[in-house]
């Protein structure tokens, strides 16, 4: 278990809230899905593969609804029952990926500076693949490969993982957060295989 002195579980209970903001490339506009299958809606239309994704769409997935799709050099894995914001400054660019509830598998192509932001901090994310599951009572991440950052105005906490680094984000009644390591769930090395494959890569773990 790892514990924090107060100003710092106060800036992580902000940083790692189940709202965030991905940072997307600003020539980042439209995708095609790469696989779907039950429930999934796009705006709220039903979604197949023909399905384009773009700014200002959210997605929805029911109890058995699971879409990928990549934007720019970065490939999103959304699982059942999550709903996700397609987030827009100007109707055209996709500025943000919101992930209101469930969970996200992600990776995220070099060469480019990555953020998943909320109103009073940042976690900067660099050639990483990452996991979020959030849920009412806790918030599962996984940093699965690659570094994160998380900042705000006073701190900074730097996260490094070679495979796999994971915590389960729990809060008591007072809203004192504790992070505690925990086993790899939800997510798999062959699914990580497969976002990066759509970008001819490979994950850091097997290079």
């Amino acid at each position: 278990m790892i514990d924090f002195s107060p100003d710092r579980r106060k800036f992580l209970s902000r940083s790692l809230i189940v709202a965030g903001a991905i940072l997307i490339p600003v020539n980042a506009r439209c995708r095609e899905i790469r696989e779907v299958g039950g429930e999934v809606f796009v705006s709220g239309r039903r979604a197949d593969a023909a399905t384009p994704i773009k700014a200002g769409d959210n997605i929805i997935t029911g109890g058995d609804g699971r879409v990928t799709f990549a934007i720019g050099r970065d490939g999103f894995m959304v699982r059942p029952d999550t709903v996700l914001e397609l987030e827009t400054g100007d109707g055209a660019i996709i500025t943000g990926l919101r992930l209101v509830t469930g969970a996200l598998l992600a990776v995220f192509g070099r060469g480019g500076h990555r953020e998943i932001r909320t109103d009073t901090a940042v976690i900067g994310i660099r050639g990483t693949g990452l996991y979020l599951d959030v849920k009412p009572e806790r918030t599962y991440f996984c940093t699965c490969y690659g570094k994160t950052t998380i900042t705000d105005a006073e701190h900074s906490l730097d996260i490094s993982a070679t495979h796999h680094e994971a915590y389960n984000i729990t809060f008591n009644d007072t809203g004192v957060m504790t992070m505690k390591a925990t086993e790899v769930i939800g997510h798999s090395d062959e699914e990580l295989r497969r976002l990066e494959s759509y970008f001819g890569r490979k994950p850091a773990f097997d290079t």
